[in-house]
């Protein structure tokens, strides 16, 4: 016989077990009772969700369950002949009712068993545990599993009149006293029966002022059945509905009760929430869901629900990291879920029941040693707002090493979490430079999106690289110097220590509002052009016509190259063969390899190759050629001499020219770029002016005089510098008629004779042949 035990209820009896193993399912189990989890039977989430199972869906699960033998006609397994003929002898009618076409008035109890027609008011079975499963909200398929663990009426074919009074064992106690009714007659109907179970399953739950409950979350003794002799076990019972399943049936199975799955165990054995479990699982899969991360089917929002608490998903970022530990979203019913309270949005904060706050990333918990790194972390001050969660929750967790302020993401990059902002960080010696801790969690990108960003930590004179642009920047003296990305000045950078950090984060640096270009100055003004050989030092900076960016001398004195830029400045670059002369703040194109040699006066000239941006950014001139060169135009005859770069000379003859020097072929080059140079309105003179210095040209080379009955006629310093020049007048020139004539205190006397010449050539000077032009302009001294 059943044994059952008596527990105190304020207005009450309860019933509490079947500790007799009782009809198994139908079907083969696919559930194992070696999986019964004693501290936690069922998630609460499944326990209350009342939406499970709609009336029509509970009438379909019974009738699949069980064939109604209505009449009787089959065999007694409990022997007396047919089971008619069994019902009969104990004073019970056809047709005998099954759960399938059981109906009920729940108001007067009145029922169709044993009647042909349903009685006035009555309502089905399936009714019945929809109706008291929604009034209490607690799920259905617990109703049915109960009614079947307690009295097998979901598979019973042919069931008593008393196995529906008694349906789910309530006001049934396992201990009665002598000459008491077995159950309390107050409960003695079907929806009856329903109607208290679901009501104290609720109750229980909800640990109701006023009630007796025995169990609660946490540690309990449990006993493993109703003989003291066999003793308790200390079960931690993890959640709301396990304690109630225990309040209603208090007993454990115990390892035999669990190996022998439906059959019987040893004597100290009981069946009745091994029996829920079995059925449950069988019937309507896993009595576990994902209790934590929870939603409803009509409203998207899911919550992290914790020990007391439901927290708000306000982003799938959180939701993943979340399932990472916790497991995927289940549904629940709204009613369930408003009996937590509910707390701020879903952080990166979590506190276990010992009060240790941890951050969480990546299915991983990292505990927080102090309530200031909390704020370190931006999370609040006084240790934040983290999610109260369970101890068996938090344990789900792997267990990391203490939050620190260094970090690192799974893609590589470093920050240093400070003052509640996530400071990018370009090395371990920038660390040590700003005497920063080097240690580091490794976590994923997305934990700390939430902190802004700060100044990054880099320490002086690196280069830093944006990792989403490209654009470089020097870092000196604690200020971003954009770099200007050119060939060579990314060539002369490329040699400093460098690193990539964010845009964002770079932009946070204090900026110095310069472009590091070609063109650069030390502390002192020293200015520099950065070349394909590194750095050259302009020896006239005047040249040049943009202002240069000023740079540290630590900065300027790390840049490879030396020597310096002589003037004038040639420049070419790697993309454009033309040679470039820079001249009045502009960059002329030379002609030809002969006119670098004759501008620089060098056969081997140093022309500075510097990166096609430079050399587009300086304003463009005319055609350059060397000065002190013949040249002309198709359209006119005219042959011009060079003058500097921006004049033209015309000759009225060629001697003149040949005496001051001016010698080669005559270039013809377009009239456009002829048409650019200003002609001068006199023709070229033997006797010229260079910067102040007085010259006659003789024979080809220019000879240093004063000639007082002339005026010079004056030469840019570029032809001058072209031009040969002597500071001794030579003693004996040439008219190219024969004459010979000597040169004395600045008058040119004509020699008569031969022997006279040799008579005053004893140191056997050399006659110089010039132009009749050019003797014409010296002062006629008395013939010799």
């Amino acid at each position: 016989m059943t044994v059952r035990w008596r527990l105190g209820l304020i207005g009450s009896l309860v019933a509490v077990s079947v500790l007799m193993s009782i009809c198994a399912a139908s079907s083969v189990s696919a559930a194992d009772a070696r999986n019964f989890n004693a501290g936690r039977i069922i998630d609460d989430a499944v326990f209350t969700n009342s939406d499970s199972m709609s009336v029509q869906q509970i009438q379909q699960f019974l009738e699949s369950k069980v064939s109604c033998d209505t009449w009787g006609q089959k065999r007694s397994e409990l022997g007396g002949g047919s089971r008619a003929q069994w019902m009969n002898a104990r004073g019970i009618s056809a047709p005998f009712r099954c759960i399938t076409d059981y109906a009920e008035n729940p108001n007067t109890g009145e029922n169709n068993y044993s009647k042909q027609n349903n009685p006035a008011g009555a309502v089905s079975a399936a009714q019945l545990i929809h109706v008291y499963a929604k009034q209490f909200d607690i799920n259905p398929q617990v109703l049915i599993a109960t009614l079947q663990k307690e009295n097998s009426l979901i598979t019973d074919e042919w069931p008593t009149p008393k196995q529906f009074r008694e349906a789910v064992g309530f006001g049934c106690p396992d201990h009665v006293a002598p000459g008491a009714p077995a159950c309390d007659p107050a409960h003695g109907s079907f929806s009856a029966q329903l109607y208290q179970a679901a009501r104290h399953f609720r109750g229980y739950m909800e640990r109701r002022p006023g009630w007796f409950v025995p169990y609660s979350t946490g540690w309990n003794k449990i006993m493993w059945n109703p003989n003291g002799g066999c003793g308790t076990s200390d079960v931690y019972i993890e959640n709301r509905a396990t304690a109630a399943l225990y309040s209603y049936t208090p007993y454990r199975p115990n390892q035999a009760a669990l190996n022998a799955q439906y059959g019987t165990g040893d004597g100290c054995s009981s069946y009745g929430n091994r029996n829920f479990y079995l059925f449950f699982s069988d019937w309507f899969g896993s009595t576990h869901i994902n209790g934590h991360l929870l939603r409803t089917v009509d409203n998207a929002t899911v919550y992290l629900v914790g020990k007391d608490t439901k927290y708000p998903i306000a982003s799938m970022e959180t939701l993943s990291q979340l399932s990472a530990a916790l497991g995927s979203v289940s549904f629940v019913s709204q009613s369930y879920l408003d009996t937590y309270l509910t707390g701020q949005l879903a952080g990166r904060l979590i506190r276990s029941e010992d009060g240790t706050i941890y951050f969480y990333d990546s299915g991983i918990k990292l505990p927080f040693t102090s309530c200031d790194m909390v704020a370190q972390y931006g999370l609040g001050q006084g240790c934040g707002q983290p999610m109260q969660l369970t101890n068996a929750q938090v344990n789900r967790f792997y267990s990391g090493p203490p939050i620190m302020h260094g970090y690192k993401t799974v893609s590589g990059k470093r920050f240093y979490i400070e003052n509640g902002s996530r400071r990018e960080v370009l090395d371990d010696q920038s660390l040590a430079q700003a005497q920063r801790d080097q240690g580091y969690n490794v976590l994923s990108d997305s934990a700390i999106q939430y902190l802004p960003i700060g100044e990054p930590i880099v320490r002086d004179s690196v280069v830093i690289e944006s990792r989403s642009g490209g654009n470089r920047y020097l870092v000196s003296s604690g200020q971003a110097y954009s770099i200007k990305r050119s060939m060579y000045v990314d060539r002369v950078f490329n040699k400093f220590n460098s690193g990539i950090l964010e845009q964002e984060s770079i932009a946070k640096l204090p900026q110095s509002g310069k472009v590091i270009d070609d063109h650069i100055a030390n502390s002192t003004g020293t200015q520099y052009l950065i070349t394909g050989d590194g750095k050259k030092q302009i020896v006239h900076p005047g040249e040049i016509n943009s202002t240069p960016t000023v740079l540290s001398d630590q900065i300027i004195n790390q840049l490879e190259g030396s020597g310096s830029l002589e003037s004038p400045i040639m420049i070419k670059s790697a993309d454009n063969g033309t040679v470039y002369v820079i001249e009045s703040q502009q960059k002329r194109p030379i002609v030809s390899m002969d006119d670098v040699f004759a501008i620089l006066g060098k056969n081997q000239p140093y022309i500075a190759w510097v990166s096609g941006g430079t050399l587009a950014s300086i304003p463009s001139g005319n055609v350059v050629f060397a000065p002190g060169k013949f040249v002309k135009s198709p359209s006119n005859d005219t042959v011009y001499v060079s003058d500097g770069y921006d004049k033209l000379l015309p000759l009225s003859h060629f001697q003149q020219a040949f005496d001051v020097g001016v010698e080669g072929n005559i270039r013809t080059v377009r009239d456009d770029v002829i048409g650019k140079y200003k002609v001068s309105e006199s023709v070229l003179s033997p006797y010229v002016n260079c910067g102040g210095v007085t010259y006659l040209g003789v024979g080809g080379v220019l000879y240093k005089i004063e000639l007082s009955n002339q005026r010079a006629f004056s030469l840019q310093l570029q032809t001058c510098k072209a031009l040969r020049k002597e500071d001794v007048f030579p003693t004996f020139i040439s008219d190219g008629s024969g004459t010979i004539f000597y040169v004395k205190d600045g008058e040119m006397h004509p020699i008569r004779s031969w022997q006279t010449f040799l008579s005053l050539n004893r140191e056997n000077k050399p006659i110089v042949r010039g132009s009749f032009i050019t003797t014409l302009l010296m002062p006629q001294g008395l013939v010799m």
